[in-house]
């Protein structure tokens, strides 16, 4: 176990990132202590941390930090809910994949239903870090929480949402959550919607969150490419050709590179097609042995 000094300062830490008199930036800072005790670059330092909270931080305590990281999402200081939406996804890697934390991903969707816009614009935060994370076994353990996450960013990146800082930090977090909704996107109607909401969120008045959909749009064209042509022919090519003459640096370059995205893609089918005929031609060519 570590030392009593030790797990004191690791609780002192989350408390007063917790605490909502505190200074912003003292709260910031806390949380990004609070996050480097438990994540680092290298990875056999990484394991070490891990194994350090894992194994060596009294329950108790776990308990209470994870608590306060959890009411710091719904602070108004958004310098705050940020360093804990950081600390929170650190501490995922961890837990989730060791069913350590089963409450964590529910508490996070329940909150983007039901909270203040403060609650939903954090704790859609932390469902972007977490689903952008490229730990393996998160990952994987994320696929059974697929459902939940799409309708929670689906519901807080819909035109009806009023706040601009939601339903941004939505768009955000559906463009990091894509990889995790395959089977969704191989039903129509959910891909239908889907693509609704994203189409929408292109003509936002919000520059930001037109930027976040034509970034959510290239990531589709990439990972489900074979699912798009109805909606290039309908909707995508008169969205892009508008996106790419906004006034909006940003914006316009991810309306180009949408377009490139789609080369990217036909090249891609084309050598492979390629690759099958020469293999067919390979095939159906006379053994020379048996002729001879």
């Amino acid at each position: 176990m570590l030392t009593t000094l030790q797990q004191d300062y690791l609780h002192m830490l989350s408390a007063e990132m917790a605490k909502e008199d505190s200074p912003q930036h003292i709260r910031a800072a806390a949380g990004l202590a609070l996050k480097n005790t438990i994540s680092a670059r290298d990875r056999p330092r990484l394991a070490e941390l891990q194994d350090q909270w894992l194994n060596k931080v009294d329950p108790n305590i776990k308990t209470q930090i994870k608590a306060n990281a959890l009411q710091t999402l719904q602070s108004n200081n958004v310098r705050a809910g940020s360093s804990a939406a950081q600390f929170i996804a650190a501490l995922a890697t961890i837990e989730l994949p060791r069913n350590q934390w089963p409450e964590l991903m529910p508490a996070l969707v329940r909150n983007v239903g039901e909270g203040s816009d403060s609650l939903k614009q954090s704790s859609l935060t932390t469902i972007g870090y977490i689903a952008e994370s490229e730990d393996l076994d998160l990952r994987e353990s994320l696929s059974q929480h697929s459902n939940a996450i799409l309708t929670a960013v689906v519901q807080g990146a819909r035109k009806e949402e009023q706040n601009e800082d939601v339903r941004y930090a939505a768009m955000v977090a559906l463009g990091d959550s894509l990889e995790f909704v395959r089977t969704n996107f191989e039903n129509d109607g959910e891909r239908n919607y889907i693509m609704q909401v994203i189409c929408e969120a292109t003509q936002s008045s919000e520059p930001r969150i037109q930027a976040a959909a034509f970034g959510c749009l290239n990531r589709i064209m990439s990972l489900y490419y074979d699912k798009m042509k109805f909606y290039m022919e309908k909707a995508l090519f008169g969205l892009t050709i508008v996106g790419m003459g906004r006034p909006e640096d940003e914006v316009a370059k991810l309306a180009i590179e949408f377009w490139c995205t789609v080369c990217e893609e036909e090249i891609n089918i084309a050598e492979e097609n390629e690759q099958v005929m020469e293999s067919r031609k390979f095939m159906e060519r006379p053994n020379v042995l048996t002729v001879l």
